[in-house]
């Protein structure tokens, strides 16, 4: 059945001493993933979880969404607060429930994630032996004792290899279920609960114009200034002229210096930066696609169409319907009733 079909199921191990963050910022991601696709009308949620002791046993916790199947698709592992590489050492061998657990659901074609210090669990799992992972630098040695044949990924925050993902911090959590429920066919949904969830600094940018076409700023230099014009300004239609009056250099100047430092032209990141206020309307506002023409700055529909679609991909109608983080107008208050 495709994952689309289908409900992907995660489990998410949890007891003494291991982390509680990673878990925690898992539910959340897949809390969201679930409402939007609600959201967008589907009957079912794309995604449940169940909690797990290092025993591999069945938890009863608030908030878990359906029930515990044997293979799960996706396991993650948050990793032990360990006080030092002896410490580690002693929480590994005391789960080795867990490490079978680990190797069960990857032999049955399972996604493993393992964070932090979990990587010492995924080597005592076999699981790392000639694969490239990255290692929490305090518990380095400790974790390859574990995985003696693991290949050192230096300077990484994460890895993937074979349906088993590592990342050096607890805090990449976030990052790597996002990466991994792509991989499992929730490609839309993950794209959408990432523009929610972690830092978009164009958006950011945006954020303001997209509330208030008021906003205004102040560059420190002259390419800077020309891009916040460009920013500022996205709902005009362009002008060279006026941008290079703004950056306070010449339109030759300009165009030159915008090449080398951007590698576009200035109505190239204009196009970017319409298309990224467009779709940020389309998943957040009810306004018309022409409506959203206009305040983009496109003459006319054809011409966000014809722009967008070369972005994307999608049509703005399509790209709505596939990424909208809100419910039909016509559903208001459905999902409130119950």
């Amino acid at each position: 059945m495709p994952a689309s079909q289908r409900t992907l199921h995660v489990e998410l191990m949890t007891g003494p001493d291991l982390l509680e963050g990673p878990g925690a910022a898992a539910v959340d991601v897949l809390r969201l993933v679930n409402t939007l696709a609600l959201l967008r009308g589907q009957r079912r949620v794309p995604v449940a979880w169940q909690w797990i002791s290092a025993q591999g046993s069945a938890l009863r916790r608030p908030g878990a969404v359906g029930r515990r199947t044997r293979w799960p698709d996706v396991l993650l592992v948050p990793g032990w607060a360990a006080r030092s590489g002896a410490h580690l050492s002693r929480l590994v061998s005391r789960d080795a429930a867990a490490a079978a657990r680990l190797r069960a659901v990857h032999e049955a074609g399972g996604q493993i994630v393992a964070l932090y210090t979990g990587v010492a669990l995924a080597g005592s799992a076999r699981l790392v032996e000639g694969r490239r992972a990255v290692v929490p630098w305090p518990f380095m040695a400790a974790v390859l004792r574990h995985a003696p044949g693991l290949e050192l990924a230096e300077g990484e925050a994460w890895t993937r290899s074979d349906r088993l993902w590592t990342a050096d911090s607890p805090v990449a959590a976030t990052e790597l279920l996002l990466r991994v429920l792509q991989q499992c066919g929730l490609e839309d949904l993950a794209e959408s609960a990432r523009v929610v969830l972690t830092h978009a600094p164009e958006r950011q940018r945006l954020a303001r114009a997209v509330a208030d076409d008021s906003a205004t700023r102040l560059g420190p230099g002259a390419l800077e200034r020309a891009r916040r014009w460009l920013e500022d300004h996205l709902h005009e239609p362009y002008s060279l002229a006026a941008t290079a009056r703004a950056a306070a250099t010449s339109e030759r100047s300009l165009l030159r210096h915008f090449r080398a430092v951007f590698a576009q032209t200035p109505l190239q990141m204009l196009h970017a930066l319409r298309v990224t206020r467009a779709r940020m309307l389309l998943e957040t506002s009810y306004l018309s696609i022409d409506a959203i023409a206009e305040r983009c700055g496109w003459r006319d529909t054809a011409m966000l169409r014809r722009v967008f679609s070369a972005a994307t991909g999608l049509t703005p109608a399509a790209y709505r319907e596939r990424h909208r983080l809100r419910t039909r107008r016509r559903q208001w208050g459905q999902d409130l009733a119950t």
